[in-house]
């Protein structure tokens, strides 16, 4: 079966239980840090898909890796607990990644980032964000990334909207219209 199919039935299942549970929004975070340490540890996957590894170790494994014991909900521990049950703990990746999917989908939230080239205050993202949400006609989760590079300005990216209003970008295009 397609590893796709398996995900998505999975982390419909686990949108569904952990909303019955009134944990969605918590397993929602819970999952964007699983996802993040897949991303930043591939050695975790290498560990799911190692025979040596008991399921138990495995289910630590998860827990420690989606925050710790003791900080999951009673959805997330059951779940791991289901899945390394049945033979499904390294499909995990694609999992925490489809239920990130699937909850802004529900929760109609647009995933939307802000790049400047140092650290803004609280008020102007605030607003930022307020203005996003006023256009797309959603709620917004809203990531800010400082980047130097950029020089000046800003990069606003949300849905397949970008607007980069960056110096980097103006010198670029000031450099080729020279050029030319």
């Amino acid at each position: 079966m397609d590893i796709g199919v398996i995900s998505t039935r999975y982390a419909k299942s686990l949108l569904k239980f952990s909303t019955e549970n009134r944990e969605e929004q918590k397993v929602y975070e819970e999952m964007q840090i699983l996802s993040e340490n897949f991303r930043c540890v591939p050695a975790l996957q290498e560990a799911l898909k190692n025979p040596v590894y008991t399921d138990a170790a495995k289910i630590e494994l998860l827990k420690s890796a989606t925050g710790g014991e003791g900080t999951t909900t009673r959805s997330i521990q059951r779940f791991y607990e289901l899945l390394v049950e049945h033979r499904r703990a390294d499909y995990m990746v694609f999992i925490a990644n489809s239920y990130i999917t699937l909850y802004r989908e529900d929760k109609n939230i647009l995933k939307s980032k802000l790049t400047v080239p140092v650290p803004v205050s609280d008020s102007v993202c605030e607003k930022l964000k307020r203005i996003v949400e006023k256009e797309s006609n959603r709620l917004v989760d809203f990531d800010i990334q400082v980047d130097k590079e950029i020089m000046g300005g800003f990069i606003l990216e949300y849905g397949t909207y970008q607007l980069d209003a960056s110096l980097r970008t103006q010198l670029a295009k000031l450099h080729r219209t020279i050029r030319n």
